[in-house]
């Protein structure tokens, strides 16, 4: 019966595999097409578990410290998160608006400065080398580009409306967790049960092992690297209040959630605070790229390592090319979650290399060692 179950199983699996290649091969459009739609779908269910991973952690240290009801602690946890939520968007988002709302107003006036500083540099270039001259072109600049305000202008809109959605997906999303953490035990007990009667014990149990290894590793990730950005943030707009920088808070704000991204993060947050403030003054523009190389430095060589240490345990190589292919494929929302995704892809084939040996492999070994035993024992006596 035991054999017979797992038969089906993996027929099953195998053929719902083979039938997604060919549909993949068939219409890939279409394809692409239900992927996109059945992730928008899973998108408030997907941010719901991700708000319960992450507020797990806090609700079962209150519940154990303080010997509270699971309601109370939901309770407090959700009035502390939603209280911080609040007072973030009451507080920080309308001056980060109107910092944004003032640089989209600023833009034509520095494509007329960049259009400027390039009609100095054609007519350099027709002086020394009028072939360079004419390949290159830079004249012009502002008619070529003057359209780009009105393109950000109206792409603006469109990011607006998708952040309405993302900001009800989210809604939504704290709803379904509260649901998941107030019966997080009988949802335990049901996939507890599904994995039992899908798969054999040990298989099972392994799966189980992999999932407890899997949720500790993205938990610890995602908390410190959280804090990690959040001090970053904090010391990168006093920084650029204390030089006197342009938008410091907008700036720092970029660095900060930037900075979520391993390596490449860095480097994109400085570039945009560099480019802005060179238009405001070039010299203090380069106290600004000074100071966010060493905070960065700061970070990498001694903040982000005690606050996370070996928390994901894969290679630098390893890290950046999940962030190539993340970003490449879902944007920059797959280019924060790459790095702890490759780290459980890691646990999972690690786990399973580490799988005990077949019984027939097992019995060999064990009796390849009695003779080895039995054979020294006869030597001796």
């Amino acid at each position: 019966m035991e054999l017979n179950r797992q038969l089906i199983w993996k027929l099953s699996v195998i053929g719902l595999i083979l039938l997604v290649l060919w549909k993949v091969i068939s219409e890939p459009d279409t394809i692409s097409r239900v992927t996109q739609y059945t992730f928008q779908l899973l998108t408030p269910i997907i941010m719901g578990i991700a708000i319960a991973l992450l507020l797990n952690t806090v609700l079962s240290y209150i519940e154990e410290q303080f010997h509270l009801k699971r309601y109370q602690g939901l309770l407090i946890v959700y009035i502390v998160f939603i209280g911080i939520l609040v007072i973030s968007a009451v507080t920080l988002f309308p001056r980060i608006y109107s910092s944004l709302a003032s640089l989209i107003e600023e833009l034509p006036s520095y494509i007329r400065q960049i259009d400027g500083f390039l009609s100095q540099l054609n007519t350099y270039l027709k002086e020394y080398n009028a072939t360079i001259a004419q390949a290159i072109d830079f004249s012009r600049f502002e008619e070529r580009y003057s359209g780009w305000v009105e393109t950000a202008v109206l792409s603006s809109v469109s990011y607006v409306s998708s952040f309405t959605m993302t900001l009800i997906n989210f809604l939504i999303g704290i709803v379904i967790s509260i649901y998941l953490l107030k019966d997080k035990e009988v949802f335990a007990r049901m996939f507890k049960r599904l994995l039992y009667a899908m798969f054999p014990v040990a298989s099972a149990k392994t799966t189980i092992d992999i999932f407890q290894e899997m949720d500790y590793i993205f938990k610890r990730y995602i908390i410190g690297k959280s804090l990690d950005c959040l001090i970053i943030g904090v010391l990168a707009v006093a920084g650029l209040l204390i030089i006197g920088a342009p938008y410091a808070l907008l700036l720092g704000v970029i660095v900060g959630v930037l900075n979520f991204i391993p390596y490449v993060g860095p480097l994109l947050g400085m570039i945009p605070a560099f480019i802005i403030t060179y238009f405001y003054d070039p010299f203090t523009a380069l106290i600004v790229l000074l100071f966010i190389f060493l905070l960065q430095q700061f970070d990498g060589l001694w903040l982000g390592p005690k606050i996370l240490g070996d928390s994901v345990g894969i290679t630098p190589f390893w890290v950046i090319t999940s962030i190539i292919i993340g970003g490449s494929l879902f944007g920059l929302v797959g280019m924060f979650i790459s790095v702890p995704v490759t780290a459980m892809i890691q646990v999972v084939f690690s786990r399973l290399n580490r799988l005990p040996a077949r019984p027939q492999e097992s019995k060999r070994i064990i009796m390849t060692h009695s003779r080895f035993v039995l054979t020294h024992f006869t030597e001796l006596s």
